[in-house]
């Protein structure tokens, strides 16, 4: 189509426009889908980070649950050991110095422990980790103390956890674990209690990488604050989000085996913080976006004020392009013509050589009868042997010769007749021969001539010599498919079969037809296989497995 046709009345509104209206109206397309994918990375990315702080808190509870499962569990090992080392249930309660040394040493080998206690059962301090003798206090009144003499649910099963808000010793809260010692039934003796410091518990979480300002708080079932920390880089900013009541994304876990939970928030202000942050990089790429589409816009405008001289001198270019490729276009077209009529007459050239030959192994087939009359009954059938094999490639001729393929033939269809052709003539018994050969197969004439022959020489060989005392038997020939590629041929009789001894004087065993087979098969890239006796019963099966032309190509590399 010419360039002008382009800007015809029938040609579509976009061709018709003007230059410099159509790159205004790209401009303008380009700055509105700039504008609307910046909102949209960045509504992307908002809704992105409320999740990924989302996925943090639920990462950092689970760790903090676990972290405290751990806690528990080792510092109720340290309780356990102080009950047992208070003794059984009627011995008095240890506040010698020997004792005193044995409950430090537990306190020195655990470095989060700040100390170990023993309360009578009516509360008084009995020993104390802390300082020796023991100072004087009783805790008859505080929640531990109550639970563990009433055996209250809240024990969790002799266990209780509770927390400490001020500590005359450690100037700061403490969580304390206690069980009831070792008492008869129905009786009460005391208590035992270890005091954990949140300093060791802070330094552990403080190892968490956040990226954001949160709060991490241990919880015991009925709600009591066992410890909150306020951490992060904004930990200022979120303690007074927190106290401000602003939302926060928290996540709950449940510390296994334990009463506790543990808590984590982080405040949705930290999060929009660093989200706005990062608005300022989509911003940028959005103003330099614009900055880019504005130096283009500019330089097509300037560009379209040329279109037209340029779209002139294309056109003369067109238009002489076309006179070439309409002349170019004669001159191939009067070339494949006469490439069409030679490779036609040659064609028919080969045919017509495919024909005489045929004729002339025809004529050689008659002289070779005629000859065969005038001699004895020995050489008579030596020259039928000939005949017999002179007749398999003429008839591989005129097969070549019907056939649309010059170089290919159909190896099924060609079996069949010559099956058909040996029966006729070399059967001097009568016996059957049935083929099988249910699908076509194409093979090139270099490797459809030996398997012919061998194809020949088997089902002769079993016709003449299968069947050496006259009565009528069965000749089997089957060709069907092997594997994915291959062909397999199987040429079988219910004879006599071989002789099992190599040196008997059989022709079928060591006549120059079955040295001629693997001469053949070998040229075919086939293999031959004999199988005396087959499947137990009488005769002979000579199995030929041909694998496909690309493998034979192969495997004469």
């Amino acid at each position: 189509m010419p360039l002008r046709a382009l800007r015809s009345k029938g040609s579509p509104l976009l061709y018709r426009m003007p230059g410099s209206a159509l790159v205004l109206m790209v401009c303008a397309v380009a700055l509105l889908l700039t504008l609307g994918l910046s909102a949209s990375f960045a509504l992307r990315d908002r809704a992105a980070a409320l999740q990924h702080a989302q996925d943090t808190a639920g990462n950092a509870s689970l760790l903090v649950a676990e972290h405290a499962a751990r806690l528990v569990e080792t510092s109720d090992l340290i309780l356990k050991q102080a009950v047992q080392l208070a003794g059984p249930a009627d011995a008095p309660l240890p506040s010698d110095r020997a004792s005193w040394e044995r409950y430090a040493a537990l306190v020195r080998g655990t470095p989060y422990l700040v100390s170990i206690w023993l309360f009578d059962a009516d509360g008084n301090a009995v020993l104390s980790t802390r300082r020796f003798p023991t100072p004087a206090m009783n805790v008859a009144d505080r929640d531990y103390f109550v639970t563990q003499r009433t055996g209250g649910s809240g024990a969790g099963g002799n266990l209780f956890i509770t927390a400490l808000d001020n500590s005359r010793y450690s100037q700061e809260p403490l969580i304390l674990l206690s069980r009831p010692l070792a008492a008869a039934p129905g009786q009460f003796r005391g208590v035992a209690l270890v005091a954990v410091s949140p300093r060791y518990v802070r330094d552990i979480y403080k190892s968490f990488d956040f990226d954001y300002a949160r709060s991490i708080t241990l919880r015991r079932a009925d709600g009591t604050v066992l410890l909150h920390e306020t951490q992060g880089p904004d930990a200022t900013d979120s303690a007074a989000a927190e106290a401000a009541g602003e939302p926060e994304i928290s996540a709950l876990r449940r510390v296994d085996s334990v009463p506790v939970t543990a808590e984590v928030a982080i405040p949705v202000s930290s999060v929009m913080e660093r989200w706005r942050g990062q608005l300022w990089t989509y911003i940028s790429y959005a103003l330099a976006a614009l900055a880019a589409v504005s130096v283009v816009g500019g330089m097509a405008l300037q560009r379209a004020r040329r279109e037209r001289q340029a779209e002139n001198a294309l056109q003369h270019a067109y238009d002489t392009l076309e006179e070439r490729v309409h002349q170019r276009t004669a001159e191939l077209e009067q070339t494949n013509a006469q490439l069409e009529t030679v490779v036609t007459d040659k064609e028919i050239l080969l045919k017509e050589v495919q024909h005489r030959v045929k004729n002339n192994l025809q004529v050689i087939c008659s002289l070779l009868r005629l000859q065969a009359a005038r001699i004895d009954e020995p050489a008579r059938r030596a020259f039928d042997e000939s005949l017999r094999r002179i007749q398999c490639m003429s008839l591989m001729q005129e097969l070549l010769y019907r056939s649309d393929q010059p170089a290919r033939i159909d190896f099924a269809d060609y079996l069949r007749q010559l099956c058909d052709g040996l029966v006729r003539s070399t059967n001097p018994t009568g016996a059957r021969l049935t083929v099988n050969a249910p699908q076509p197969w194409s093979l090139d004439v270099d490797q459809a001539t030996p398997l012919a022959l061998i194809a020949s020489e088997l089902v002769s060989n079993a016709l003449l010599h299968a069947f050496p005392l006259g009565h009528p038997g069965t000749v089997t020939v089957d060709l069907l498919p092997e594997g994915r590629e291959g062909m397999r041929m199987t040429v079988r009789d219910d004879g006599t079969g071989l002789p099992a001894d190599p040196s008997a004087p059989q022709r079928r065993q060591n006549g120059l037809g079955l040295v001629l087979v693997r001469a053949l098969a070998q040229q075919a890239g086939a293999d031959v296989t004999i199988d005396r006796q087959p499947d137990g019963g009488p005769g002979t099966r000579f199995i030929v497995s041909v694998p496909t032309l690309a493998k034979t190509e192969n495997k004469a590399a």
